[in-house]
């Protein structure tokens, strides 16, 4: 299906394969919360539950694609559909918050050398969990006494509006800011990588071509985190797919590993 590119400021594209109930929360925050304008290009792979149906759900601003069969985390085809100066990767297992998409582009705005901005996190097995930020990097994060995403995104844009930081390491690209130039310069996201690694890898080809990577500190999302990956692999076929993207980033990128095969 071929789709005419949607004014807006920012694309946002969301593959997913099933696990309607998931993709249903993150499509009416989406709509209730952000405060910028978008067009959203949901790349169905095949599903055979209610996202079959989904187009007749949701009408406003988005474009929906059903593939023929599952292909993965095919963010690339959604990426070419959009023309908008914003690009948002997102898994269909995230809840958002007021602001989130201005918070996130507010940051990527501040310099040209910006490549990609991620929002902070509920997921304590991921470095941009807010509380694993809060004790290595920024400890002015505030202690918590609520688990409600949107107090939390409340108390977040109080103390630091508009701000983040940059960061050394990788952004996991669950939901991510890039600016769609960005694309034309350094490419798509390599579709060779199955069970993950394809974020690690284009993070670290965003800055050999000279980017660096930010976290917004005044966004905050929930991620349920490898939904679809546990209902469509088992956990055998997930470890050797993890291991064979390691196996992947240390072909393309030799720098960041050890003489052992360890990163580095």
């Amino acid at each position: 299906m071929q789709s005419v590119p949607k004014t807006g400021v920012a694309d946002i594209v969301i593959p997913v394969y099933n696990q309607f109930a998931y993709t249903r929360a993150l499509l009416e925050g989406i709509y209730r919360f952000s405060d910028l304008p978008f067009h959203i290009y949901l790349v169905d792979n095949a599903s055979t539950d209610e996202t079959t149906d989904i187009d007749k759900v949701y009408t406003r601003d988005i474009t929906v694609v059903h593939n023929a069969e599952n292909r993965g985390w095919c963010v690339n085809q959604g990426i070419g559909m959009g023309s908008n100066p914003y690009v948002i990767l997102m898994n269909n297992d995230v809840e958002v918050s007021v602001g989130w998409l201005g918070n996130l582009v507010a940051f990527l705005d501040t310099h040209p050398r910006i490549g990609a901005v991620g929002p902070l996190n509920s997921n304590s097995n991921d470095w941009q969990c807010v509380d694993r930020v809060r004790d290595k990097l920024v400890p002015q994060i505030p202690q918590f006494l609520t688990e409600d995403l949107h107090e939390r995104s409340r108390i977040l844009s109080y103390h630091f509006r508009r701000t983040g930081i940059l960061v050394d390491g990788m952004l996991a690209f669950f939901c991510v800011a890039l600016k769609r130039r960005v694309f034309n310069e350094v490419g798509l996201l390599d579709e060779d990588f199955v069970g993950g690694g394809d974020d690690d890898d284009y993070c670290r080809r965003l800055r050999k071509a000279g980017y660096v990577l930010g976290l917004s500190l005044d966004t905050y999302v929930v991620h349920h985190s490898s939904t679809t990956h546990r209902t469509v692999f088992g956990e055998d076929r997930r470890r050797e797919l993890r291991r064979r993207g390691l196996a992947r980033l240390r072909e393309k990128h030799p720098e960041y590993f050890t003489a052992d095969g360890s990163r580095s």
